[in-house]
């Protein structure tokens, strides 16, 4: 079941000039984002932050629960994969259609499995309402196959350093196929937090996790994701 609220770290919540959609993965809790949010409401004015479960939010720590909601969303997850619209995409895009209804520019944030659903969800609202002041930035998130479309150059990949799982499944090209030879628009290979490891670095993208480079810089990896996003959208200073 989708879930979606408004963060309390939003600097606006009427004729904003700026909306935020995160997307959470599987496995998110309602909390994860928030450090996130902090940081775009630092770096935004006159923005609104909407937080968007398309699989629904964890709970709790009961082991059982948690195993019981991966066993239902993993099967939602490799449909939105595989499929260019789902009951997650138009209900995501009908949130986020009246909750940007005024504003200038629209940025789309998709965690892992949150990616594949920003990203078809901006191409919906392009493709059905034309809405062309839509940027999606995917981090961490699996590829999936694309057409060679000109939404792709609103679309930015972002991945770490390191080795992630869930960025080594899909790909964006199709072998043999004449139709899905697209790739995104911007492909970003950040330094993240090298001290996590697995599955715990995938979780850590969207953390206040500090740390310092070999030169003694220090670094947090939500405030140089956020920073990086920030720069890379249009008409900010």
């Amino acid at each position: 079941m989708i879930e979606a609220f408004t963060s309390s770290q939003s600097t606006c919540t009427n004729h904003c000039r700026t909306v935020v959609c995160f997307f959470a993965g599987i496995l998110t809790y309602r909390n994860n984002f928030e450090t996130a949010a902090s940081e775009i409401a630092h770096r935004f004015h006159d923005a609104k932050i909407v937080t968007i479960f398309p699989y629904g939010m964890a709970a709790g720590t009961n082991r059982s629960a948690l195993n019981r909601l991966l066993a239902r969303q993993l099967p939602e997850v490799g449909y939105d994969l595989t499929h260019g619209q789902s009951r997650r995409v138009k209900t995501a895009s009908e949130i986020i259609r009246e909750e940007g209804a005024l504003a200038e520019q629209i940025i789309l944030i998709g965690h892992s499995a949150g990616g594949v659903v920003a990203y078809r969800s901006g191409l919906y609202l392009e493709e059905k309402y034309g809405l062309k002041h839509i940027q999606v930035f995917a981090v961490g998130c699996p590829k999936f196959h694309l057409k060679a479309i000109p939404f792709n150059k609103r679309f930015t990949y972002i991945t770490g350093q390191k080795p992630d799982k869930i960025t080594r499944i899909g790909s964006w090209r199709r072998p043999g196929s004449r139709v899905y030879l697209g790739k995104p628009g911007r492909e970003i290979q950040m330094e993240f937090n090298p001290g996590y490891q697995g599955w715990q670095y995938h979780a850590s993208y969207f953390l206040n996790s500090v740390w310092s480079d070999p030169n003694q810089v220090f670094h947090a990896n939500v405030k140089d994701l956020i920073s990086k996003i920030h720069e890379l959208s249009p008409g900010n200073p």
